[in-house]
This record gives structure tokens, C-alpha cells and sequence, in this order.
């Protein structure tokens, strides 16, 4: 598979590059989301706005990957900034690409269990909404959810994925 690129364009989150002279690719730094579970079975998620859509979405916390940083990690950096919640028990549940078509965005999906709250989100901006198995399903058959993250994470969630 041939390498070569063109760098088009590069920014603070990510680079735009020309492969084989004709594919325009977005390089992604890769990312985490966390499936938040507490003890009684509800979930937790996040409302934010997203700029690239002009909207806000209610969604798995996530973020970034930091270099040198493993997703493990990310996943409770993550869950303690935008939940106000930290858990020791982050159970990897498995990667995905979130569209290969564009980007190498790689997204590590967790499950974190043992929540203990911590105080308020560190982020601004954010709110927090709790949501039992029979809201997840509804929000899912509804189109309430139209992350793909997200959607992922929630059917795992439903499904029973390992205990969920």
C-alpha cells in the first residue's frame, strides 16, 4: 500500500493530507468514549453543544487522545472532566474507525463501572443526564441520539454487553 502524501493542510487538532495524489484523508489523533454505568444500571451522559454541527448533542463523554497517553487512561481523565465522576474500573470493550472512508480517527470504547463523584464537571458548559435501560432504548428508537459513538456504546449498553 503506497504511502506517499501531501500535507494540504495542518492544525492543532488534525492534519489534511493527500494520499496517491487523489484521496484527501483527515489524520485524527484518535479518541476515547466512556459508557458511565452506576451502580443501580442507569447511565450517564452528556449534553454539549457541537460547533461542527451548530447544535448541541446528548452524547458518551469522550475525548482525545494526549501523546504518549494510553486510551485507558484518557477514558478516566475523560469521565472525571466532563462527569464530575472517577472510576478505577474502565473495562475496555473494543475500537472502532469512525469513518474510514476520511479519517484515521480511532475511537476506544470503555465501560466504566465503581463511579464515585468527585465534584461538578471540570468542563464548562456541560450537562449531565442520567438514563435508565427503557429511556436509552426509547432516545435510540426515537433518533434522540444521532452520535455514532454514542449509538454504539448504547447498544452495547442494551444488549447486555458483558453485564452492562
Amino acid at each position: 500500500m503506497p504511502s506517499e502524501y501531501e500535507e494540504i493542510f495542518s492544525g492543532n487538532l488534525l492534519r489534511l493530507i493527500r494520499k496517491q495524489g487523489k484521496y484527501e484523508c483527515v489524520e485524527h489523533p484518535g479518541a476515547v468514549a466512556v459508557l458511565p454505568i452506576l451502580s443501580g444500571g442507569d447511565v450517564i451522559l452528556i449534553r454539549q453543544y457541537r460547533p461542527a454541527i451548530n447544535r448541541e448533542i446528548l452524547e458518551l463523554p469522550a475525548g482525545l487522545l494526549e501523546p504518549g497517553e494510553e486510551p485507558i487512561e484518557t477514558g478516566k481523565r475523560e469521565l472525571l472532566e466532563e462527569t464530575g465522576y472517577h472510576s478505577d474500573n474502565l473495562e475496555f470493550i473494543f475500537q472502532f474507525y469512525s469513518s474510514p472512508g476520511f479519517t484515521s480517527e480511532k475511537l476506544f470504547l470503555f465501560r466504566a463501572r465503581d463511579l464515585e463523584y468527585r465534584g461538578p464537571p471540570v468542563e464548562q458548559g456541560l450537562e449531565l443526564v442520567r438514563m435508565n435501560r427503557a429511556q436509552v432504548s426509547e432516545g435510540l428508537f426515537s433518533g434522540l441520539f444521532d452520535d455514532a459513538k454514542t449509538i454504539i456504546g448504547l447498544q452495547f449498553y442494551l444488549q447486555g454487553g458483558a453485564g452492562s
